[in-house]
């Protein structure tokens, strides 16, 4: 599972209690393309989240750029009103890893002994500029007929 995928399931699962019933706020479609430096994003983990009530919801990018939102119970959309929009695309390197003598699994620090080099950390590395991960840097009003190729044009 990829580290995006891991993210996406965490924010959807932190947000899973909020109400999405019908006493909530309406639904609409919301589609866009995400762009940095006039390039499309491929890949990239777009989240709107309500100002006020609702779920948040979120797409992935495709090659092109587009994405399309939906909640993490599936409802296609974004609620009808002001959100913060995270836009998330990091890639990371592998750790690296010492095997055991014969090579089928990971060594332990007794089998290593003390002379031995540390192996080296994972690196990640944002290919979308961290700041667009936080809230507060990107806001969209959804308007009551959704949003059809809504632009998002980030700059390095």
């Amino acid at each position: 599972m990829q580290w995006r995928e891991c993210f996406a399931i965490v924010i959807m699962a932190t947000f899973a209690g909020c109400s999405e019933g019908v006493s909530g706020p309406a639904f609409v479609p919301v589609s866009g393309v995400v762009t940095l430096d006039n390039k499309p994003v491929d890949g990239a983990t777009i989240v709107f989240t309500p100002k006020k009530e609702g779920a948040p919801s979120m797409g992935f990018s495709d090659t092109e750029g587009k994405f399309t939102l939906k909640t993490g119970s599936g409802r296609k959309g974004a609620a009808v009103g002001d959100h913060d929009v995270t836009v998330m695309l990091s890639v990371s390197s592998e750790a690296e890893t010492q095997t055991t003598s014969d090579g089928l699994a990971p060594a332990t620090p007794n089998e290593l002994g003390t002379n031995a080099p540390k192996p080296k950390p994972a690196r990640v590395g944002f290919v979308v500029p961290e700041r667009y991960g936080m809230p507060g840097a990107l806001s969209v009003t959804v308007p009551p007929g959704g949003l059809s190729d809504h632009k998002l044009e980030l700059k390095k």
